[in-house]
């Protein structure tokens, strides 16, 4: 456990050093590339917001074996409570008028972020979960997937409908001059730490008894029925706990981006992190925040200077799902093991 985190944190802090050009250039210290461009830093911070975001989602898709084709409704929910929350809002429901002045505390935003994504996630769930599986649940969470991104679209008194909600302000963070977060430096260093804890959080419930069971279910529902365990209760669990890291995230891209619009839950976001788990491999721990990390770095890469960028990365995804299945992770793990062998060979 220790060695696993210690990498990943490892990863983190050098992460920004590492994209002084381009992701693979491994030269952060030549000549004028030494100090951070602001831009690289910020490329380094959606990496580690996305993630975050294909993290949760393994929970789902790797772990039980549950894939969602609109797991971005609830970054969405995420981004808009977080919003909604720091700038507050003016709208009217019905009879009923809706007011809040707003706030600045981060605190109590993420707190409503994960409230309200919890509770849809949880009703969602509850409805989805005990009747359908494969293609149906997968059709049925992008079902609302689109409802909750026409809903951010057309109610423009309180989602500012296209345009979206803009002009967010950062927030303070205690015992810090005001403004730190203003910097990109600093800004990564706060997601930095916040990622990092959101890992330590989901090597835990991953590598738990209920981790455990949950793989039991990816594998063989009925045989996990046979064990006496409640598979729909899990897989409901499964489902909301998923949910909560995408809410996190999307807390973070609020304040990392300033603004928030309907972009957020649409069909494209939710392919992105569906792409991002399978490039790192969905049977592994970290392999998702590998997948984010690549993809970032061939979008970075190839937009700078061919237009079918996203063709390329295309072909880059189909690769692996037709050579290696189990992502770069899983390569890598692959990899690894006949050296393994060979050592143990040679100690005997």
């Amino acid at each position: 456990m220790i060695a696993r985190l210690g990498s990943i944190a490892l990863g983190i802090a050098l992460l920004p050093l590492l994209m002084p050009d381009g992701s693979f250039d491994l030269y952060p210290f030549v000549g004028a590339r030494l100090p951070l461009h602001a831009g690289f830093v910020d490329l380094a911070t959606t990496i580690l917001i996305f993630g975050l975001f294909a993290l949760g989602f393994n929970i789902l898709f790797g772990h039980t074996g549950e894939l969602s084709f609109g797991h971005a409704m609830f970054f969405a929910l995420g981004a808009y409570a977080t919003a909604l929350y720091s700038k507050g809002f003016d709208a009217t429901v019905g009879p009923v008028h809706l007011q809040f002045l707003g706030s600045g505390n981060a605190f109590f935003a993420l707190l409503a972020a994960l409230a309200a994504v919890a509770v849809w996630a949880w009703l969602l769930g509850r409805l989805i979960v005990p009747r359908s599986s494969g293609i149906y649940y997968s059709m049925i969470t992008l079902a609302f997937a689109q409802v909750i991104y026409f809903i951010a679209f057309r109610w423009s008194d309180l989602t500012g409908g296209e345009d979206g909600l803009q002009a967010i302000a950062r927030p303070a963070v205690p015992g810090l001059p005001a403004g730190w977060l203003d910097d990109s430096n600093h800004f990564y260093i706060a997601a930095a730490l916040v990622t990092f804890v959101a890992v330590v959080l989901n090597y835990c419930i991953v590598f738990s008894n209920f981790g455990s069971v949950l793989r039991a279910i990816r594998e063989n529902k009925q045989r996990a029925r046979f064990l006496g365990y409640d598979v729909n209760k899990y897989r409901v669990n499964a489902f909301v706990l998923s949910a909560l890291f995408p809410a996190l995230a999307g807390w973070m891209w609020t304040y990392f981006q300033q603004a928030i619009n309907p972009d957020a839950g649409s069909i494209d976001y939710s392919g992105r992190v569906v792409m991002m788990s399978l490039l790192g491999g969905i049977n592994t721990f970290a392999g998702p925040m590998l997948g984010a990390f690549v993809y970032w770095d061939l979008q970075n890469r190839f937009a700078r200077f061919d237009r079918y960028w996203p063709e390329i990365i295309g072909l880059v995804f189909v690769f692996f799902v037709l050579v290696a299945p189990r992502g770069i992770a899983g390569l890598i793990a692959a990899l690894r093991r006949p050296s393994r062998r060979a050592v143990e060979q040679a100690e005997a």
